[in-house]
């Protein structure tokens, strides 16, 4: 007879624990789904709350439940401002995104030429004789500290890590799958350019 009460006991901690979570967790989410005016560089403006934000992309939800995707440069600045205190990116985002930084490895008969763009396209070339010429397009990069993941699709198709949030010349990295990882300096940063 005692086992069964303190089995019951013991059940309703763990019901009262998880009304509790479950609660906290609404809580939370609904103060991320705050409604608010979001207004774009170019005037257009809607009445959403901010669901998701990292360094290429905006997720808004409306009151309707459309959820609305689109890159943050686009934002106005008090709206960018505003994501960026929701969802903070790692530091070594203001140094790369809008970069071009040129790679060089010792044993390799080009320089690479990798592209940060600012709606997380990642353009990755080699350069040789004044030339760049595209490696790989359709690429996308994803900031994770220190380390970027380039994304073909759902794929990673490469990684660079840098050694610090705030990459300068000279600093050496490194690049290519962990089985595959090739080590090289950077010799050029630069602001993004056309290819």
């Amino acid at each position: 007879m005692s086992v069964s009460l303190s089995v019951h006991g013991i059940l309703k901690c763990a019901a009262l624990t998880l009304i509790l979570i479950t609660g906290t967790g609404v809580a939370s989410e609904e103060t991320q789904l705050e409604l608010r005016v979001w207004e774009s560089k170019a005037g257009t403006k809607v009445q959403a709350s901010l669901v998701f934000a990292d360094h290429s992309e905006v997720k808004l939800k409306t009151e309707k439940g459309k959820v609305i995707s689109l890159q943050p440069h686009k934002l106005s600045n008090e709206d960018q401002d505003y994501v960026l205190s929701k969802f903070p990116h790692p530091p070594i985002t203001k140094y790369l995104t809008g970069k071009r930084i040129l790679f060089h490895v010792q044993d390799w008969p080009v320089t690479a030429v990798f592209q940060f763009e600012l709606d997380g396209e990642f353009k990755y070339g080699s350069l040789k004789d004044g030339k760049i010429r595209t490696e790989k397009n359709g690429l996308k990069y994803k900031i994770n500290n220190l380390e970027i993941k380039l994304m073909d699709g759902k794929k990673v198709f490469s990684r660079i890590i840098f050694p610090s949030a705030n990459p300068k010349v000279g600093d050496h990295l490194s690049f290519g799958l962990s089985r595959t990882m090739v080590k090289g300096v950077i010799i050029s940063i630069a602001d993004a350019d056309s290819f």
